[in-house]
């Protein structure tokens, strides 16, 4: 347990530091945000108003202290673009990026753990060699290039699925959701092979043949409990680039997310907006980090020992 406390020790003040640096980085621009948010033919009215809510005639540090206290009561403030609240935004934009992330990561977990683990036991055949060929392949095309043929094939020509855009139902995530699971299937089928592979050189795994054991029970039981402490390592590390990925996607299929959502504030320099979008996809991120902490020490107790 000390080494989960740790973990949740380092949550808070990683949090701080990235709010802090976001902050600073939005002061450091070139002219103030109001400035740079207001028109020439906006009134005095106005500026004055918006200078207020951004604390403009306050020290630096005091207008960061501010807007800390404002955000662990839940007040992310007011978008200046919108003029609506920026918790709302967020909760708003929060279930298209859960939905894609979690779709793909799920969908790209069972294509690739079934892809290379059948590569695994057909080492050296003529279907490991097709399967290795095919996964280089998939591993050196972008993902808005596959993301772009999804959409011609499968929404321009044979109009499965909408263009772009939100629809009914689950339909407009179905595009997303492949298109980013096919980028982390290549991964993930090399890993496993190689992981699977290396286990199954192990002396536990003859003592287990050994002892009569069918091949189902020696891989389920045995070489797949092992081999899942890499593979899940690897997942958490990609689910945290994935985070940086869905930018693309979001905007690419114009999914209301959280990355589309922190583009946009860049561009329209909407500082609340933006740190709030920043603040949250960080959350998830370090939570990511942490379940992965968390799933490892599950599989493997003598991590804890040693952490410890």
């Amino acid at each position: 347990m000390k080494f989960i406390y740790r973990r949740l020790l380092l949550f808070v003040p990683t949090l701080l530091v990235l709010s802090f640096i976001v902050f600073l980085m939005l002061e450091v621009t070139p002219g103030s945000a109001a400035t740079a948010i207001l028109d020439d033919a906006a009134s005095d009215e106005a500026a004055a108003l918006l200078c207020a809510q951004l604390r403009c005639d306050q020290p630096l540090v005091m207008r960061y202290i501010g807007y800390l206290s404002d955000v662990l009561r839940g007040d992310f403030g007011v978008s200046i673009r919108s003029g609506r609240e920026v918790i709302s935004e967020l909760l708003l934009r929060l279930p298209p990026t859960l939905i894609v992330s979690s779709g793909a990561i799920i969908l790209a977990l069972i294509a690739g753990g079934l892809i290379g683990s059948l590569a695994a036991v057909r080492h050296g055949t003529r279907l490991d060699i097709i399967i290795t060929l095919f996964t280089s392949i998939g591993a050196s095309m972008p993902t808005f290039w596959v993301a772009l043929l999804l959409v011609s094939l499968f929404a321009v020509r044979l109009r499965w699925f909408p263009v772009f855009g939100m629809g009914d139902g689950l339909a407009p995530y179905v595009l997303p959701i492949l298109a980013v699971s096919l980028a982390l299937v290549p991964g993930l089928t090399v890993l496993i092979r190689s992981t699977v592979l290396e286990v199954r050189q192990q002396a536990f795994v003859s003592t287990a043949f050994g002892k009569g054991l069918s091949r189902e029970r020696v891989y389920l039981h045995h070489i797949l409990r092992v081999a899942a402490i890499p593979i899940v390592t690897y997942v958490g590390m990609q689910a945290v680039h994935l985070i940086g990925t869905l930018v693309t996607i979001e905007v690419l299929f114009s999914l209301p997310g959280l990355g589309g959502l922190a583009v946009q504030a860049a561009l329209d320099r909407d500082p609340m907006l933006l740190q709030g979008s920043v603040l949250t996809i960080a959350a998830i991120t370090l939570t990511i980090l942490l379940a992965v902490d968390m799933a490892v020490m599950l599989l493997d107790p003598r991590i804890i020992r040693t952490a410890e």
